[in-house]
């Protein structure tokens, strides 16, 4: 059980029974910030905008999101964001590496290059000028501002699931949460 209560939908406030009963899948965090009316709706917006319309490559971003769950120790974000990697291109062997991804062959130049970057960024808040430079070589400054936010933003649902002590749905790591999203009611 959550160490604190998930939101009360017969109690909440309409704004937020009106998102709740838009959602197709229902989500723990989702329930879990839906607590704060005034955080759930820009929540909501960012997260499926840097899933959905960001112009990052989907493939890094799940590189990143994923190493930045193992930095922060949050099961419920690897184990939702596993299938979504794998959906995206992410191999079996490069799911399996992340936890020693410094010594594993299956990652090319670039994706190295944003595990270094996350590590530092998730661990230290600021990315090396250097990382910052490699990255230039290979990607637009919008990708690179989308990769600080993507590492920040589920670092910052990393802590409130840890924190809250969120549970996983039944259906969590069973399913691209992405591609049921997208399915209608």
């Amino acid at each position: 059980m959550a160490l604190l209560p998930y939101v009360d939908e017969k109690t909440a406030p309409q704004a937020v029974r009106e998102m709740l009963e838009r959602s197709t899948i229902k989500l723990n965090v989702g329930r879990m910030v839906a607590n704060s009316e005034a955080a759930m709706r820009p929540f909501s917006q960012l997260g499926n905008s840097l899933l959905t319309r960001a112009k990052l490559n989907a493939k890094l971003r799940e590189i990143a999101i994923l190493r930045n769950a193992k930095v922060c120790r949050s099961v419920y974000d690897w184990t939702q964001h596993v299938p979504i990697a794998k959906a995206v291109g992410v191999s079996d062997e490069q799911v399996a590496a992340m936890d020693k991804w410094e010594g594993a062959k299956c990652f090319n130049d670039l994706e190295r290059l944003v595990l270094k970057f996350t590590d530092e960024v998730a661990r230290n808040v600021k990315g090396s000028r250097e990382t910052l430079a490699a990255l230039k070589q290979h990607l637009g400054t919008t990708e690179i501002v989308e990769l600080i936010i993507s590492i920040g933003f589920w670092g910052m649902v990393a802590r409130l699931l840890e924190t809250t002590e969120v549970e996983l749905e039944e259906f969590a790591g069973k399913v691209n949460l992405l591609e049921r999203a997208s399915q209608p009611r």
